[in-house]
């Protein structure tokens, strides 16, 4: 399968989908996390929960989220930060375009063999 290559242009039009996925991932991550440790200690006193049904829908949606981001070929490097490469060819070499959230456009890259410490502007 031929890896999908983003331009500065199309990364950057993706992000009025992308951000907000972020923000309710990283929410929805952080609620599944205590969901687990529930889940865990009441698995070890063979107790059950009425609010099972809700921590089901809310960890699905974890799972929808993630595969948002499989979909559109990214890579969420931090989810605390909102940090995600987007493959690119930059100067005719392998990249990753990087960018934050709370950035207003794609506007930053780095090699495929480093990372945020080493972004360059566009």
């Amino acid at each position: 399968m031929e890896e999908r290559l983003y331009t500065p242009d199309e990364a950057t039009a993706l992000l009025p989908n992308l951000a907000p996925t972020l923000v309710e991932l990283r929410e929805k991550f952080e609620a599944a996390a205590r969901i687990r440790q529930t889940v865990a200690a009441a698995a070890s006193s063979n107790g059950g929960s009425p609010e099972r049904d809700a921590w089901e829908r809310t960890l699905a949606r974890v799972g929808e989220l993630i595969e948002r981001l499989q979909e559109w070929a990214v890579e969420l490097r931090d989810l605390n930060q909102g940090l995600v490469d987007f493959p690119a060819r930059i100067e005719d070499e392998e990249a990753w375009l990087c960018w934050r959230l709370g950035e207003p456009e794609v506007a930053y890259w780095h090699p495929r063999t480093t990372g945020f410490a080493d972004r360059r502007p566009l």
